[in-house]
């Protein structure tokens, strides 16, 4: 039944895993087009817009090319989603209905090719399938981890002091993967680790040798206390890490996910439910060393003070507004927050091979940064010939596009053409697919609007004003970071010379960056 045509579609096209064929996601974009073609009469299939996320979950919204589709949709962009099934969009239940209702809200809707309109009655019965089918999923891939431990092999990403063994194959001729053996450079590393902590030597000592020796962590940076002792309950860093005395464990942990933030976070389970097996060969410790480490730490653990102290409520990553923007004078390297007071030297802390041990508060530095923004914006250059030239090259890139767009198009009809003419039309599919492809790239980049003509000098200062103090008193630590990511270059803080304390603030900002901080004004008004 043909209806008529909303105003814009756009097509949103989802796979879940690495492990899946990443052309499921053209597959998808395929059968949305011939539906689209079979549905909606005289609506150009090539014209939609398209969204995609690669090897994301549907169990979260929180996806780049779902998040880009509900700003367009809020922007009243697209009046209709088609997705080959509700899944695609989301998993959960909660999310579904809520995607339902925000869509409903700014008057666009959802048609999918396996269940064609969606409706309330869909939200409902189709959503809690869907939930019901990811809890399925949960807990088959912990019951198939459960039995590749017990079968020996690991299920997990490969420990410091193996490596990955590769090219086994089973009777059947199939790859067995969690293979691991024990990989003797980094092998002894985890053993004089133990040898040293178990003979009385301190973390610090510890982590200030394996640096200062240049041996790399696990990471492959610098040696810090949490790679070494971990978290005791989740058995994590070296020293607790059972592997190394050749027990395999899954399922010590589990993930949630707050209903609210969306915010994953990891649970330990009860240790009955771990699921354990010895695997000899993967012995890098004997007992006895084993023990004797964990007796120290045991003794470590029983004193007071510091753990006696209330736990620490840890918020998201990055909760600090100016974390990577702080650097050192001296060395050149990071500066980051110690204990929640000051911005001290990350190479001074944990290689010792930078002599700065000197910090700065972060409401100091925080005070300092919007303190030079707002003076650049009063007394620096005029920002009209600078904003000018920036969306000037912005209309020459999109006239460019438009006419490579054009151009496209009809090479795609020439071959079209040509394969009607009696050509080689095997090539011809071949060049037109490719051409389609560069076509979808360009009409991606198009998708943006050009911004509205810049108003007078002293309009401009006032509307840049108004937006860095309005971020200013949010105290909203994602919006401070989204505007420093324009605007700042780095803070260089350096110990000031025949001083015993203090530092030099050195606030470096991004004169480039003005022009994307007036496109995000633009667009959140």
């Amino acid at each position: 039944m043909k209806i008529k045509p909303p105003f814009r579609i756009a097509i949103y096209a989802r796979y879940s895993s690495d492990l899946q064929n990443p052309s499921s996601v053209d597959d998808q974009i395929a059968l949305c087009r011939k539906l689209i073609a079979e549905n909606f009469g005289p609506t150009d299939p090539q014209s939609v817009l398209i969204f995609s996320d690669s090897a994301i979950s549907g169990a979260t919204l929180q996806r780049p090319g779902l998040v880009r589709l509900l700003q367009a949709v809020q922007m009243r962009r697209v009046d209709m989603i088609v997705a080959e099934g509700l899944d695609r969009l989301s998993r959960n239940l909660k999310d579904i209905a809520a995607l339902h209702e925000t869509l409903g809200y700014h008057e666009a809707s959802i048609w999918t090719a396996h269940e064609g309109r969606i409706s309330e009655l869909h939200i409902g019965l189709k959503g809690t399938m869907n939930a019901l089918f990811l809890r399925d999923m949960k807990a088959k891939v912990r019951r198939g981890q459960s039995a590749r431990i017990a079968a020996g092999f690991s299920a997990s990403s490969c420990p410091y002091g193996y490596r990955v063994v590769r090219g086994i194959v089973d009777e059947r001729g199939r790859t067995v993967n969690g293979v691991r053996e024990i990989d003797e450079t980094t092998a002894a590393v985890v053993r004089r680790i133990f040898t040293e902590f178990a003979s009385g030597t301190k973390f610090v000592a510890l982590i200030e040798n394996l640096n200062g020796e240049g041996i790399p962590a696990p990471g492959g940076g610098l040696w810090k206390r949490n790679a070494i002792a971990g978290s005791a309950k989740k058995q994590e860093g070296i020293l607790l890490n059972e592997i190394y005395i050749g027990n395999l464990i899954y399922n010590r942990t589990r993930s949630v996910r707050d209903p609210v933030t969306h915010k994953k976070r990891y649970i330990v389970n009860p240790e009955e439910e771990w699921t354990r097996r010895h695997v000899p060969e993967y012995r890098i410790i004997d007992d006895s060393l084993w023990q004797a480490v964990h007796l120290r730490l045991d003794r470590i653990g029983s004193t007071p003070p510091k753990a006696a102290r209330k736990p620490r409520i840890l918020s998201v990553h990055n909760q600090h507004a100016l974390t990577g923007w702080v650097k050192c004078g001296w060395c050149g390297g990071s500066k980051s927050l110690a204990n929640e007071t000051r911005y001290l030297c990350s190479t001074h802390r944990y290689a010792k091979s930078c002599a700065n041990s000197r910090g700065t508060k972060e409401p100091v530095l925080m005070s300092r940064t919007f303190g030079a923004l707002y003076r650049r914006i009063e007394t620096g250059p005029d920002f009209t010939p600078g904003l000018t030239e920036f969306f000037a090259r912005q209309s020459r890139r999109r006239t460019e596009l438009e006419r490579r767009e054009q151009d496209i198009q009809a090479r795609i009809v020439r071959l079209l053409d040509a394969i009607e003419s009696g050509v080689d039309h095997e090539n011809a599919k071949e060049r037109i697919l490719t051409l389609q492809i560069d076509l979808e790239r360009i009409r991606a980049e198009l998708t943006y609007d050009l911004p509205a003509p810049l108003p007078v000098e002293a309009a401009i200062r006032a509307r840049l004003m108004n937006a860095v103090q309005s971020v200013e008193l949010s105290n909203d630590v994602p919006k401070q970071r989204l505007m420093f990511q324009c605007l700042l270059s780095e803070i260089v803080l350096t110990p000031i010379p025949d001083k015993h304390q203090g530092e030099t603030v050195v606030i470096k900002l991004r004169e480039g960056g003005w022009a994307e901080f007036w496109n995000s004004i633009e667009a959140g008004s």
